[in-house]
């Protein structure tokens, strides 16, 4: 039922243009952006490629402009710091553990248009799946050497629990939730390797695009047969994944890793959508 509710993204949302405009190398972050937020459209325009079925997972083609991305690198360029994890993937308080992730992170304001119209983005995307909460977009840098991301989930367990007050009752309301959907897109890719891997997750055929990922023939065969997806830093472009089995439990089988960058910079941003247990996943009113 998730599938069938997602599938509909295979219509994509293009409101104007060409979805296969060129992606071109960023050399670094810029310092001024082109965009012009007065004359802004938030525009959907990308494409689809099915990585998987059970668990879901999808490639998508020019998820973010070029000068999106060249202004959302502008908003945070000053603001980085060190990247936080949740002890154990709980719930609670992050905290700093630089043997299991090393890198850079940054939000950009919440309110922006641009951010705003990546979470938008991330609605359409998933159609009639919930999508009540939208995480403010979280970008994050790696930089050659030690930088990385060790194998992880973006699901919590225990879920998320949150108090609710609501005017029309004298007892507060207790929600909890947990991330259903993952997408990782890619800003920078001025950088050897630093691929994002599945090792749970179906590994590409021989026909599969080796811009976009590793082949079996180069992906140093590890992994068990027929498993083991490794998706390469491509600028605009982003990949999804659904991170709850239909009981609202997380699925482990969508653990991933950041791997090192080679030589260069990779940066990428983070969007997740938030499952509320109280209303439907699938279908229902959303908000």
């Amino acid at each position: 039922m998730l599938l069938l509710s997602i599938l509909r993204c295979y219509q994509f949302i293009s409101e104007h243009g060409n979805p296969l405009n060129l992606v071109t190398k960023d050399q670094g972050t810029p310092s001024s952006t082109s965009l012009d937020l007065a004359s802004y459209r938030c525009v959907h325009n990308y494409s689809i490629e099915l990585l998987s079925v059970d668990p879901l997972a999808i490639y998508i083609n020019n998820f973010i402009r070029n000068d999106e991305i060249d202004h959302v690198l502008h908003l945070v360029q000053d603001s980085f710091t060190p990247s936080l994890v949740t002890p154990n993937n709980s719930s609670s308080e992050l905290s700093l553990n630089q043997t299991v992730r090393l890198s850079q992170t940054a939000f950009p304001p919440g309110d922006d248009p641009v951010a705003q119209c990546l979470m938008d983005r991330t609605r359409s995307l998933l159609g009639n799946v919930q999508h009540a909460h939208i995480e403010t977009p979280q970008v994050v840098k790696y930089e050659a050497g030690a930088d990385r991301f060790r194998a992880h989930t973006d699901w919590f367990d225990p879920p998320t629990r949150e108090t609710v007050f609501n005017e029309d009752s004298a007892q507060p309301t207790v929600r909890r939730s947990n991330r259903l959907g993952s997408i990782f897109a890619y800003l920078v890719d001025d950088c050897t390797r630093g691929e994002t891997f599945f090792p749970e997750l179906p590994r590409v055929s021989l026909a599969a695009d080796g811009d976009k990922f590793a082949l079996p023939a180069d992906d140093g065969g590890g992994g068990a047969a027929n498993k083991g997806l490794l998706v390469r830093p491509r600028r605009g472009n982003a990949v999804f994944w659904n991170n709850l089995l239909a009981d609202g439990s997380g699925d482990l089988r969508t653990v991933h890793a950041g791997l090192p960058v080679g030589d260069g910079t990779k940066v990428g941003l983070n969007i997740w959508s938030r499952y509320y247990f109280d209303l439907p996943m699938v279908g229902g009113e959303g908000e």
